[in-house]
């Protein structure tokens, strides 16, 4: 138990008063009563003012020595962390020629936020719409009263060759989820659609688009699945440009990617792609009958045939990797925006020539990669480097230290732990970004203004900013030194591992389980075990208790940690960061309450605590750590769970539902059966049927049984369907 830290004075203002008042009628009893105006109580009451701040400071003593013993130990107090995220910014509907870029480093406002864009954008004023052709399975077809004969003779196919019915569907970026499961070709297409204004004007502002990088936002969906645990590779979206030959043929030509902050859609960033630079590349496809639209390799309709008509030309996205793409969010002319301010160019002091000279830079929280200080030599300026240790520098190297919470620039001795700054030489940050915290993380329309932006510009922000963290404070660095001082920063028994992983400040944990020598094969049903050398960490992200909503990890969260745990393992180690596979569960069960007044409020508080003891994270399982992982799901443990909720008189039954996979049908256990689990997985429940008095036991509402998944396209030649409408 830590040792508390002593208040040297705990004596306030009025205290004080009070005191000297006392000490006046002792010592000059004259004084009978001291009342407001007169000269003496003016005094008493600036003294105590006096003594009071003096008190003040020196109760700051404790945490100065705090501060101290964590600069000796070299555990630097963490700085806030700034949110990041993408917006669109489009250029002006009204001109085919092209704006202005939007240059690296520019200033937006968010509310009392500034904030930095990272990277360069060529705006255009082209609009996007997203499309898939919808497979239609046989069922669905027959209710719409359409056979594939009819389809056939529709389009005037021959003998041998079968339609592949679809229905287009047009997605609404940053109000659904964008997903590419039931599509007919796994490919997303793009409708880059000119503005009004330039109906009429589409070959003039053709040829100002060609050859322009244009910058797509993509942001991932929220809490995707992890399918492929063991695989962490980046992701590689494949961009294609659809253009029709001369003959008819409809070509999907690759567009060179230059580059992809969002790492294949893993997280919120900006694909910058190449447009071809000839403009007779670049189609609408509008000529084409409307009962043709999206047969074969064309693209599906618009839902608006004048948006078609101004369409300046069509991408296509697909994933090789993921055929079953989901992603959050696909928007044109975006750029990446990060919570901070941006200092070019600041004369932050001078030099003194004395050793350990310390510098504050004008702002705190500061971006340690993004500065850069340079010191005038000789009438030129030299970048000095930072480093994280000054001692055991020679006395020439040209090295700083910062402190990035504070903004404290701490140069050297000149003796052993690097150059003094010369007398009267000026200091200069040439550039870095400051500010971050929790409040950063900006939710969508809250970016509105470009600083020092004309009004041929427009911002959208659609999609949130996510990875605000305050910055830590003395008393949470101190609770940090026992795992500190356990594990140095080195991974190297199973206790470092889960330690470093739950506290790594790259991407939270919210738990992590470490199984040495456990080595996933292609999949982790091939698991081998007591591997020499091998350590798999399963992780999980922080998640509230909800049915149907298990706290599984994003392929982005795994490689995060992977990479934070790669740096400090040791030599021969083989690192593994895996998802915990999770079983699905469903429970129905019947109950007899106390009081029918409060029947649905009891049989809610059986739903709550049954989703929070089968729950991954705390308070989840018996001892409130969360489901152990590998411990079986027994039917008479949750009754007695269920039997303990205030309001439940009995329980009649408890039945217990699971299924092989997302296409197999329910089925239920038997009674006095369990439901055992591998050392790698957890139980998910995805539905509770609470029921009161006698009866039986059946399936939740809304899990039937599995419906094989959407319907598979088969061969065949893709064929739009046009339902009748009055």
């Amino acid at each position: 138990m830590p040792l508390p830290v002593p208040n040297l004075d705990d004596r306030r203002f009025d205290d004080l008063v009070k005191e000297a008042r006392e000490r006046l009628s002792a010592h000059l009893p004259e004084l009978t009563q001291v009342a407001p105006g007169d000269p003496v109580h003016t005094i008493t009451d600036l003294f105590a003012w006096f003594t009071e701040t003096i008190l003040y400071r020196a109760n700051l003593i404790p945490e100065r020595q705090r501060r101290a013993f964590l600069n000796l130990l070299q555990i630097p107090v963490r700085p806030a962390r700034a949110a990041r995220g993408i917006v669109c910014i489009d250029a002006a509907p009204g001109s085919t020629t092209l704006a202005p870029l939007v240059r690296d480093g520019s200033q937006l406002r968010g509310g009392k936020h500034n904030l930095t864009t990272l990277g360069e954008l060529q705006p255009t004023n082209l609009n996007s719409r997203i499309l898939i052709k919808e497979t239609i399975g046989p069922e669905a077809l027959k209710d719409m009263g359409i056979t594939p004969r009819d389809l056939k003779e529709q389009f005037g196919l021959a003998d041998g060759e079968d339609p592949t019915p679809f229905l287009p569907r047009q997605f609404s970026p940053g109000q659904e989820a964008l997903t590419l499961e039931g599509s007919l070709d796994q490919a997303f297409y793009l409708a880059c659609v000119a503005p009004k204004q330039l109906a009429g004007q589409l070959k003039p502002l053709r040829e100002s688009l060609a050859g322009i990088v244009l910058n797509v936002a993509v942001a991932p969906a929220d809490r995707q699945p992890e399918d492929q645990v063991d695989d962490i590779a980046p992701r590689v979206l494949v961009w294609e440009l659809v253009n029709q030959s001369d003959d008819g043929t409809v070509r999907f030509l690759p567009l060179d990617v230059i580059d992809d902050s969002s790492n294949g859609g893993r997280q919120a960033g900006v694909a910058r792609i190449r447009i071809p630079r000839n403009p007779r590349l670049l189609q609408d496809f509008s000529s084409t009958d409307p009962m043709f639209n999206g047969i074969q390799d064309l693209p599906p309709a618009l839902e608006d045939p004048e948006e078609a008509a101004r369409t300046a030309f069509w991408l296509r996205l697909r994933c090789p990797d993921e055929p079953g793409l989901t992603l959050g969010y696909l928007d044109l002319n975006g750029i990446d925006v990060v919570a901070q301010g941006q200092r070019t160019n600041q004369i932050v002091g001078m030099g003194t020539g004395m050793p350990d000279q310390v510098i504050a830079l004008p702002d705190n929280q500061i971006e340690a990669t993004s500065l850069h200080v340079q010191i005038e030599e000789n009438g030129q300026w030299r970048t000095w480097t930072r480093q994280d240790f000054l001692a055991g520098q020679s006395p020439e190297a040209r090295v700083y230290r910062l402190d990035a919470q504070t903004g404290y620039l701490y140069f050297g001795d000149g003796i052993s732990a690097g150059r003094r700054v010369p007398s009267g030489a000026r200091i200069r940050a040439r550039e870095y970004r400051y500010g971050g915290g929790a409040d950063t993380s900006l939710p969508p329309e809250t970016i509105k203004e470009i600083i020092g932006a004309g009004n041929n510009l427009r911002l959208r922000h659609l999609w949130p900013l996510t990875g605000g963290l305050d910055a830590e404070t003395v008393e949470q660095a101190e609770k940090r030194i026992p795992k500190f001082l356990t594990h140095r920063n080195r991974a190297v028994t199973a206790t470092d591992f889960k330690v470093i992983t739950e506290g790594n400040p790259v991407n939270p944990v919210a738990r992590a389980e470490v199984s040495p020598g456990f080595l996933p094969g292609n999949s982790i049903h091939a698991v081998r075990r007591n591997v020499p050398g091998a350590v798999s960490v399963f992780v999980l992200p922080p998640a509230a208790p909800a049915i149907g909503a298990g706290p599984k990890p994003s392929r982005g969260l795994l490689k995060d940690v992977f990479r934070y745990l790669l740096q400090r393992i040791t030599i021969g180690t083989e690192l593994h960061v895996l998802s915990p596979e999770f079983v699905p569960v469903a429970i129905s069960v019947r109950v007899e309450v106390k009081d029918p007044q409060t029947e649905q409020q009891t049989l809610q508080n059986v739903r709550t605590a049954l989703v929070h003891y089968l729950w991954s994270l705390p308070p989840g399982g018996a001892d409130g750590e969360g489901w152990p992982m590998g411990r079986a799901v027994s039917a008479n443990e949750l009754a007695t769970q269920v039997a303990r909720v205030s309001g439940v008189q009995s329980w009649h039954g408890l039945a217990l539902f699971t299924r092989a996979d997302e296409n197999a049908a329910w089925q239920s256990l038997a009674d006095g059966d369990q439901l055992s689990l591998q050392d790698y997985q957890l139980p998910e429940l995805l539905g509770v049927r609470i029921e009161s008095g006698p009866g039986p036991l059946t399936l939740p509402d809304g899990i039937g049984p599995g419906s094989g998944g959407p319907p598979k396209p088969g061969p065949g030649i893709a064929v739009p369907v046009i339902p009748d409408l009055c």
